[in-house]
């Protein structure tokens, strides 16, 4: 243990500005955010390939539809998936600089490609979304582009887990440094990478699901195939996560999970995750209450994240032993600017919903 403890470097050496429990608090809030757009980005881009998909094999040209309408949401959910994921980054800085640093440092250009990716990504949503020059009159229209961008996603994707996986893991980083193991050799890397994968197809499901019913605009055959598109992109990654979640949960140390609050708020997100599976099933859906649900869930499962991996990093530091020097108006700044960014989202959101119930 002494010797992994030399190669863990010392925190910072400036006091935090307010108790830590207060800076691991926001990191669970504003991950969640970030969860929610992250989820629809790359979930939602899976769901256009298997649009596209459909629609030629069916030669149904509203998938065709489906898969241009999510191209066209997806510009503004990536766009808000990279401001919210600077929030809990800073936080994560903050209170595990030194693992999160180490990490990435062994990563090394792997972390770096990650803005590339995003950016590359970014550019190649827009080619499709308004397909300039020769795109609109090819055969695709565009979609090589859509399938470009997920692989890079899928690529982003895999690095922050890597990232997270290292930084808990200082027993692995001589090992890497020196080149006799693989960065991806962390311990659940492929349980987690696809644990997410799967949650992140299925929470863009149950939204699409409530955005067909949204869209007054749509006739009747072009909602029900979103709609039902949904259903089943939420049901069956749901289901598979049966497998996956629990295997996954399984392959972390007992110690970590089985304790009273981390139980149950892991029941807690089972059981908002699979009431909308049992009324599907049943054919009793409402698509209000299966988003709603889902929501909760996500929401449960960050919270469940982060008191696993406080229980990895808990063998080697405890960020409530930080110096504190509390600055209470830098954070009553920080708050006002917090409360004012929801309030935000929520006045976008009224009014997104307001303009697609108005066309």
């Amino acid at each position: 243990m002494n010797s992994i403890l030399n190669y863990i470097p010392a925190p910072d050496v400036l006091p935090l500005p307010s108790h830590p429990y207060i800076f691991i608090f926001f990191l669970v809030v504003t991950l969640f955010i970030h969860f929610l757009f992250m989820n629809l980005t790359l979930g939602g881009s899976v769901m256009l390939i298997i649009a596209k998909y459909f629609a030629k094999v069916k030669g149904n040209n509203n998938y065709n539809r489906i898969a241009e309408e999510i191209g066209w949401l997806n510009t503004f959910n990536i766009s808000l998936t990279v401001t919210t994921g600077v929030a809990p980054l800073l936080f994560l800085q903050v209170l595990y600089g030194q693992f999160f640093y180490t990490a990435s440092v062994l990563l090394s250009w792997k972390w770096l490609f990650v803005l590339l990716a995003i950016i590359f990504a970014y550019y190649f949503y827009y080619l499709y979304k308004f397909k300039p020059l020769y795109i609109k009159f090819t055969g695709g229209k565009g979609f090589i582009f859509i399938v470009l961008a997920t692989i890079l996603f899928l690529y982003v994707a895999l690095m922050l887990v890597t990232n997270t996986l290292v930084s808990m893991q200082p027993e692995l980083w001589k090992d890497m440094y020196l080149g006799k193991v693989s960065v991806f050799s962390a311990k659940t890397l492929v349980l987690r990478f696809f644990h997410f994968l799967f949650a992140a197809i299925a929470f863009s499901g149950a939204f699409y699901m409530l955005y067909a019913r949204i869209r007054k605009s749509y006739d009747k055959e072009l909602s029900d195939t979103m709609y039902n598109l949904g259903k089943y992109t939420f049901l069956i990654p749901t289901l598979t996560q049966l497998i996956i979640g629990t295997w996954f949960l399984l392959s972390h140390p007992v110690n970590y999970y089985v304790n009273i609050l981390t139980m149950v708020f892991l029941t807690m997100g089972i059981v908002m995750a699979f009431i909308p599976v049992f009324f599907i099933l049943t054919k009793k859906e409402n698509e209000k209450m299966v988003f709603g649900f889902t929501f909760l869930s996500v929401f449960f499962m960050v919270s469940v994240r982060r008191f696993i991996e406080i229980g990895y990093f808990s063998k080697y530091f405890n960020p409530s032993y930080l110096e504190v020097k509390p600055q209470w108006s830098i954070f009553i700044i920080f708050l006002i600017l917090f409360v004012a960014l929801l309030i935000t989202l929520y006045y976008l959101f009224i009014k997104l919903k307001y303009e697609l119930v108005k066309k």
